[in-house]
């Protein structure tokens, strides 16, 4: 059994996970990259912050994205499958020993996209070297639904084609792959770091694919889900 708390925590995790959480003429890049994510200036407390992810693992070819979130206190079993191809996204969680998975084509993601605050992004001709590879300063300004304005900076090579990276969150319009940047997301500020970026890297095609073993549900049919365990 959970507390009301930690059902609110669940239900933040589970939407980061579905709106946070990302080729043109160069060939796509395939390989597996890590970032350090935390959460600079969200309006959260301390336990409910332990259960959301601290790192992200993706792996990629062919504009396919694979994310698997972790971290000390994450409870869940999670896994992102984006299809930069087809525009279609997959939400894998596994809770309390159950499987779910939640798919969405590319309408419904851009949908929920523009069901967010738009950012308003600025080029810049800043730059500078993150992990070997040149990168861009844009600075991005959003407003959120009460009228608070903020603003972050991101860090972009287009050294690596962003299209397969970025076209499921609020900054699909930056060519390249993201090394640095936040995004808000409800009362979260999340901020992602690139650790490694490593290129080549075998990719099975496996890495890909739902298993069989994955129940398939729509949000809202998840959250009445999980108030019935609650």
């Amino acid at each position: 059994m959970f507390s009301g708390k930690q059902f609110l925590s669940l239900t933040a995790l589970i939407v980061f996970m579905l709106i946070s959480e990302m080729a043109f003429s160069q060939r796509p890049f395939r390989g597996r990259i890590i970032y350090k994510i935390s959460y600079p200036g969200s309006i959260i407390d301390l336990a409910e912050l332990q259960e959301l992810p601290s790192e992200a693992v993706l792996l990629t070819k062919n504009n396919l994205v694979r994310t698997e979130y972790d971290g000390e206190f994450v409870s869940l079993g999670q896994v992102k499958i984006s299809d930069g191809n087809t525009g279609e996204v997959s939400t894998m969680l596994e809770i309390l020993r159950e499987k779910y998975v939640i798919t969405r084509d590319a309408q419904q993601v851009q949908t929920a996209l523009q069901n967010m605050p738009q950012p308003e992004l600025e080029y810049t001709n800043e730059t500078k070297e993150i992990l070997g590879y040149t990168c861009r300063r844009v600075i991005a300004r959003v407003t959120d639904a009460m009228g608070n304005e903020y603003e972050s900076d991101i860090w972009y090579t287009d050294e690596i084609p962003g299209e397969a990276f970025n076209f499921d969150n609020p900054y699909r319009q930056i060519p390249g792959l993201m090394l640095e940047y936040e995004m808000r997301v409800g009362p979260l500020n999340i901020r992602y770091e690139a650790q490694s970026v490593r290129r080549r890297w075998f990719v099975g095609g496996r890495n890909f694919y739902v298993t069989r073993d994955y129940e398939r549900v729509t949000y809202d049919e998840l959250r009445q889900k999980l108030q019935g365990d609650f």
